[in-house]
């Protein structure tokens, strides 16, 4: 099949003379990558030191390195080490002398207990459990147990029984079954026949939970038994989960379904992948250097893809015969359900509220197999954190412009390595000629000289020819070279003539020749069009667009616009092979990467309030609602959003324009946490994406009164408080319920002004007698009645009430739409500003999303910002808007002064996408926090104060940032943003010091903070 093009043929089998040939590097192939010891892909330890060859250490298994740091103490022999470095494919290592140090692990393989020894170990259990105390101590006591050993012994057995009611024998096995911390079910086998045993029955009952319940679960298999977990699916159907039937299988089909099954196992990926390299079909690359171990099983698993469809592939054959013969023992197994059915072993169930002692025990091993799953990784199947709908990813990111994403400068690059015309990959003799036949197909003489570096290849191909490894064929016009595996295909696809002599194994039918001589094209081609492939061939549009649409609906080449227009025929159809895409994507996008140079921390310092147009930059209506689009879902103080928040960025901002958002439906508010009995954190969102960027409510314990409001609120629309005070609950009860469930977000309302209430602390106070009201009533129309009569008394409670929506249930298009409000909100989105946000999922989560929207061309991966890792995103138009303010640009700009932000405030981007850099001095830590501030000089950090002032932070010592971060206080009081500020403590010391001012005091002196007993006050 041309699908293995890319394995090198090692032998050459000249059909008319009987012999086998070795081709030119078969022997070095042999000898640097032959043995049957498998490639564990070992970093080798070295001893850290300046001498040209370190002193080797020893070998640590791969898995033992990911999950170790430089600073880590390790075991290896009788000495600790630390390690020092990790490189790509070593360690180094410096003595560790005393030092506590961890033990290394190695992951071999697992033979698994045979069964005749599990066969006794059952009985030997069976025999103890069936003894009384003094009888048991008389027997273990015979074997040689101390005290100890035998107490244990006992309490294990008295557990087990008083747990589960049974000990599982060898002529009793045990069907356990209990719920989780989760609420899902497991059922346990306990079988002592080993791993050789309950490996193959796993496989067979992994296919019975597909069969009977639609459920891709993989029950894992131990020495002691198999744990199969259930989802609760089971709830709600009344059923109860499976027991012995689901272990339990005829004597004579048992093989056949193991057999089956095999194929589609972590051991049948792990052994092919072994068997592969016994059969030098993955050479190492570079004798004596270490070959990764997922790199292995990458390779792997990508020969294993095409493998499959060829059931009789010998290297496939080998690894099915070698897990049913060399791992797994089948006839064991079939013995066993064979005593079943023969009652001569029994199969028993229990249900029990949680898991025995000998199911304890199998647990800590069923957590230990999903940490390293083989060959199959369970978590990228299963998308563990949070499962993302790639098609429903694609069609909502809509059309991609392939065109503009693929750099024309890597296209052409990157057909000539594919054409094999870089010299790297030239022809350098005749069985280099032979390689680019079978490799690339078809090709004329001059084609062929192209690749060999303009050699002569006349001779190269006249010894091809007369050894049958080449022929000459005529098609489309033009004679050709061809590799005589291709003969068939050429005669059966475009009806080459086949010449005399060509042995009968070369002309055997071919299934789909077309499929596989286009297959290869493309494999070896950039994006073409239907005419170029049609004219390579001679054959007509029609059929090779057919064939190609084939391929296409098959997964392996995808139709779109990958070359401008100039570049090919107008309208005409562009293919690629799939993979050959994928190399134009990554290379693309790293070309982009690189033409990107980072700024500094500072001045994404400057850009952040910039993008959120601070100082202010908006007005009217129209931009405090496109501020609020971009800060939708984000938690703030209550007592920061409109003076901190909203304020700065809107010119002409008032109280009453929020409230008019609120009323008229285009704006909701949520309570996302009480911070205080007069504050506590909200979320704005735009009514219509609500859904989208609303959190969920937080669970907290349901009174009457809560119940009676969300029974109201639950048939829709909104309701005076009066209403909701009907269902008799006493009005105080149902005010703080009604909050409750506010700062829970359960329900919301439809003004604002009940939060200005809880700010101004008057929810308290008591209001005028009724008996005052009612003097004024026969006075009002019968509409003013009703309505006093519905205007709450209290002003906490004003307004219409109303419940949420509930989030956005699919989480695909929540992650989709999350990633885009952070990528406007942020400009750079970093791990540090995702997890601000508190994202669920984190930004392990948005990462799918943000890679598609960037293969999409929607934003771009890169070093944007320095010293923030290399996970940034960002759309381009941003990134060329944070490069003007890059250091030394334009320092007059407003923007380059103080800014005083609130410190939960999006477009603060410390404590989030930057670190809190070190204070000048000592006190509390910054954070946050509701009530404290920032202020930021030139893009730094320069100042933090906790809420009211109380203690300010310093991070700088530059006189001249002091004074501009002190008149920016001052402005913000003189604002009235802020009522009052008082500075009680300056980085730990107080502010008033006997010994005179500190520069600090100085600058806040000079900007009219006054002196107090306390400490520096400004109103």
């Amino acid at each position: 099949s041309t699908e293995f093009a890319e394995l090198r043929p090692r032998l050459v089998y000249d059909r008319d003379t009987g012999t086998l040939t070795a081709r030119p590097g078969a022997q070095r192939l042999a000898v640097t990558s032959g043995g049957a010891i498998p490639d564990r892909g070992m970093f080798t330890v070295y001893l850290a030191s300046e001498a040209d060859k370190p002193s080797r250490v020893g070998e640590l298994d791969e898995e033992m390195v990911y999950e170790s740091r430089p600073g880590d103490v390790i075991s290896l022999g009788a000495t600790s080490w630390r390690i020092t470095e990790i490189t790509h494919d070593r360690v180094l290592v410096i003595p560790a002398p005393g030092q506590p140090a961890r033990l290394p692990f190695w992951r071999g393989d697992d033979a698994g207990r045979p069964a005749e020894l599990g066969a006794a170990l059952g009985a030997f259990t069976g025999e103890l459990a069936g003894l009384d105390r003094d009888a048991l101590d008389a027997r273990c006591a015979g074997l040689g147990f101390d005290a100890y050993a035998t107490d244990n012994m006992w309490a294990l057995l008295d557990e087990q029984r008083t747990a589960a009611g049974v000990v599982p024998t060898d002529t009793t096995l045990l069907v356990e079954r209990f719920p989780d911390e989760l609420g899902d079910w497991r059922v346990i086998l306990h079988s002592p026949y080993g791993l050789r045993v309950n490996g193959p029955l796993a496989l067979a009952v992994g296919r019975r939970l597909r069969e009977r319940y639609g459920l891709d679960e993989k029950p894992t298999a131990s020495d002691d038994g198999i744990v199969v977990r259930l989802p609760d699916m089971l709830s709600d159907t009344g059923e109860t989960p499976p027991g012995a039937e689901l272990f339990v299988f005829d004597a004579d089909e048992i093989d056949p379904i193991v057999t089956a099954e095999v194929g589609g196992s972590a051991l049948f990926a792990s052994r092919f992948r072994e068997c592969a390299a016994r059969a030098l079909l993955l050479p190492r690359r570079h004798p004596g250097k270490r070959s990764p171990l997922w790199h292995q099983r990458q390779r792997a698993a990508q020969l294993l893809d095409v493998a499959r469809k060829y059931p009789d592939f010998p290297v496939v054959l080998e690894t099915i015969r070698e897990c049913l013969q060399d791992v797994y023992d089948v006839p064991a197994l079939t013995s066993l359900m064979a005593g079943i059915a023969q009652r001569k072993v029994r199969v028993l169930e229990t249900e029990t509220a949680r898991p025995s002692p000998f199911a304890s025990s199998l647990l800590f091993g069923y957590v230990g197999a999903f940490m390293y799953e083989g060959d199959t990784p369970l978590a990228e199947r299963r998308a563990a954190a949070l499962s993302l709908d790639s098609t429903l990813l694609a069609e909502l990111l809509g059309r991609v412009e392939l065109r503009e994403l693929l750099d024309p400068d890597v296209i052409a690059a990157t057909g000539r390595q594919l054409q094999h015309l870089t010299e790297d990959r030239y022809a350098r003799d005749a069985e280099g000629v032979a390689d680019l036949l079978r490799l690339l197909g078809p090709m004329t003489e001059d084609e062929i000289a192209a690749r060999a570096g303009g050699a002569e290849v006349g001779g190269w191909l006249e010894g091809l020819l007369g050894a049958r490894r080449a022929l000459t064929v005529s098609f489309a016009g033009r004679s050709w070279w061809v590799a005589i595996e291709d003969i068939g295909r050429l005669r059966d696809g475009v009806g080459a003539p086949v010449p005399l002599g060509v042995p009968a194994a070369f002309t055997e039918t071919v299934a789909d020749p077309l499929g596989e001589l286009l297959g290869r094209y493309a494999r070896t081609h950039t994006p073409f069009t239907t005419a170029e492939a049609a004219a390579r061939f001679g054959l007509c549009l029609r059929v090779t667009a057919d064939v190609l649409g084939r391929l296409a609906a098959d997964g392996r080449l995808v139709r779109g616009d990958f070359v401008a227009a100039t570049a090919v025929a107008s309208g005409s159809d562009q293919w690629c092979d799939a993979d050959v895409l994928r190399v134009l994507r990554r290379r693309s996008l790293a070309a982009l990467r690189a033409q990107v140079e980072p700024v500094s921390t500072a001045a994404y310092g400057r850009f952040l309030p910039a993008w959120h147009r601070v100082p202010a930059q908006n007005s009217g209506l129209d931009g405090l609602m496109s501020v609020i689009d971009q800060l939708a879902g984000v938690r703030m103080p209550a007592s920061a959003i409109e003076p901190l928040v909203l304020g700065p960025r809107v010119r002409d901002y008032s109280p009453a324009m929020l409230d008019e958002l609120l009323a008229t439906g285009e704006v909701t508010w949520s309570g996302a946490g009480s911070i205080s009995a007069s504050d506590g954190w909200v979320a704005l969102h735009v009514s219509d994406s609500a859904p989208l960027t609303l959190a969920g409510p937080a669970e907290i314990e349901f009174t009457d009164a809560h119940r009676a409001i969300l029974e109201t609120l639950a048939g829709g629309g909104a309701y005076f408080f009066r209403q909701l005070a009907q269902s008799g609950v006493p009005d105080a009860d149902l005010k703080a319920a009604l909050w409750e469930l506010t700062w829970a977000g359960w329900i919301t309302g439809d003004t604002f002004a009940p939060v200005r209430a809880v700010l101004g602390g008057v929810g308290g106070r008591k209001r005028s007698a009724p008996a005052h009201r009612s003097h004024r009533l026969p006075r009002l129309s019968r509409y003013s009645v009703a309505h006093a009569q519905s205007r709450p008394a209290d002003p906490t409670v004003a307004g219409r009430w109303s419940a949420l929506p509930p989030p956005e249930p699919d989480s695909t298009v929540r992650a989709h739409y999350q990633a885009e409000l952070l990528l406007g909100r942020h400009g750079v989105l970093t791990k540090g500003a995702v997890a601000a946000e508190g994202i669920t999922g984190g930004f392990a989560t948005l990462y799918k999303v943000l890679s598609t929207l960037e293969e999409a061309g929607r934003c771009q991966r890169g070093y944007f910002v320095e010293s923030l890792g290399g996970a940034q995103f960002a759309v381009a138009s941003t990134v060329d808007r944070l490069r003007s303010y890059s250091d030394g640009i334009d320092p007059e700009r407003p923007e380059y002064r103080a800014i005083v932000l609130a410190a939960a405030d999006p477009a603060n981007p410390y404590g989030a996408a930057l670190p809190w850099p070190a204070a000048s001095g000592e006190g509390a830590r910054p954070g946050r926090k509701a009530g404290a501030l920032v202020v930021l000089v030139d893009g730094h950090l320069g100042w933090f104060l906790e809420r009211g002032g109380r203690s300010l932070l310093t991070f700088t010592e530059d006189p001249a940032a002091h004074g501009t971060a002190a008149a920016a206080l001052a402005d913000l009081v003189a604002s009235r943003r802020v009522a009052s500020i008082l500075v009680e403590r300056i980085d730990g010391a107080p502010a008033l010091q006997p010994q005179g001012p500190s520069p600090v005091a100085e600058a806040l002196a000079d900007a009219g903070f006054a002196r107090t007993p306390r400490g520096l006050r400004l109103r």
